[in-house]
């Protein structure tokens, strides 16, 4: 018997995400269509699936326990399209406190 499990309730966010590949320097600047508490989907991008990748953003409401405010997480990407928008698995978080 299979037990299906329900995806995460994904939320329409358009807002900017900065990303990069793990282990470079430079970020690039793109902009999330949706997410949920367990990834995002953002783009236009060039990245492929099984890219480990970090990203920045921002949520101005809470997404799941994903609480309001800039973080900073490690992800891996699982689905490209065509037009280049990706879904990435988000794992480790934190939160990005300014100076």
């Amino acid at each position: 018997m299979t037990t299906m499990v329900p995806r995460a309730t994904r939320i329409p966010l358009p807002i900017p995400i900065a990303y990069r590949r793990a282990g470079e320097e430079d970020w690039l600047h793109s902009r999330i269509h949706n997410m949920s508490e367990s990834g995002v989907l953002f783009g236009p991008t060039s990245l492929e699936p099984g890219t480990q990748v970090e990203v920045i953003f921002s949520t101005p409401t809470p997404i799941g326990s994903i609480l309001p405010g800039q973080l900073v997480c490690v992800g891996e990407v699982v689905r490209a399209t065509e037009v280049g928008v990706v879904g990435a698995r988000l794992g480790q978080r934190r939160f990005l406190l300014e100076s």
